[in-house]
């Protein structure tokens, strides 16, 4: 019943004050965050991550499995249109504390000692919460996600994810990149995605009210992988700082504006027209 009278409320709150449902879905947001968080999965060790992710998967996949080598892989379909992949991997670069806690200062996060883990459970947190919405959304096409394992030594997961899995594939995002409203389009001189694709996401950011959301170069990440096999792919930003260090913190505000981005992308529709010139131009 309190509950219940929580929720009146801050529906009540928002239907005067229309701004402040970016302040609640915020609050929702951050406990999502701090859940993943406190899930021990270093390379090769995820399997307590990917429980957690089936649980939540299930009811909301139209198909749900793992891989011959623990990837955990889902499909959604949503009308006619491409197939868009979107993409965090499961593994942390070592092994939480066992008596370390989540700090929490303002929209910060960080661990009292030891690694965060934010790298890449922020990714994990944004593709979670586009997938809790686009059945709801105006993107038509199919959304297929790969939670990978392993890619803190090497991308393997990535690199044994299944070829008929991955073959209608049209475009792949990854959100796996530190700091903010970054677009990885490239690795130094190996391309990731045409200069058209990553625009897409300006554009995205700019309708957003975020037109600083630029394109840039990047390192190593499963949009490589993806690149080369044939895949256009963008890496984006997801707020973490510092990742692989005791110092690492996580920008809870700056993660929920990426999913805003994503949510603006699919909303658009705007990845239609540009695969089909690709596979137009292709044929």
């Amino acid at each position: 019943m309190d509950d219940l009278l929580v929720m009146a409320g801050r529906l009540y709150d928002v239907w005067r004050h229309p701004e402040r449902l970016f302040t609640y879905r915020l609050e929702a947001f951050k406990r999502r965050l701090i859940s993943l968080l406190t899930i021990n999965g270093p390379s090769g060790r995820e399997q307590q991550v990917r429980g957690h992710l089936q649980t939540r998967l299930r009811p909301k996949t139209d198909k749900l499995y793992t891989n011959h080598y623990g990837n955990l892989l889902a499909t959604i379909h949503c009308g006619d249109g491409p197939t868009v992949l979107l993409s965090a991997h499961m593994d942390t670069v070592c092994s939480f504390l066992s008596d370390r806690a989540i700090v929490c200062n303002g929209n910060t996060l960080r661990a009292s000692s030891g690694l965060l883990g934010a790298d890449d459970r922020a990714g994990i947190a944004v593709i979670l919460e586009l997938m809790d919405v686009i059945r709801h959304s105006r993107f038509r096409g199919t959304l297929k996600t790969a939670f990978t394992v392993q890619e803190e030594i090497g991308c393997l997961g990535s690199r044994h994810l299944d070829r008929d899995f991955l073959c209608d594939v049209d475009a792949a995002i990854v959100v796996d990149r530190r700091s903010t409203r970054d677009i990885v389009t490239s690795n130094g001189g190996t391309p990731f995605c045409p200069d058209e694709y990553g625009r897409l996401f300006e554009q995205a950011g700019a309708l957003a009210g975020m037109p600083d959301w630029k394109t840039t170069t990047g390192g190593l990440s499963d949009a490589k992988v993806f690149a080369s096999f044939g895949i256009p792919s963008v890496n984006l930003s997801v707020g973490y700082e510092n990742e692989h260090t005791e110092d690492e913190t996580l920008d809870c505000q700056a993660a929920l504006e990426t999913v805003l981005l994503l949510e603006t992308v699919f909303n658009q529709n705007w990845l239609t027209p540009f695969l089909e010139r690709r596979i137009a131009v292709q044929n």
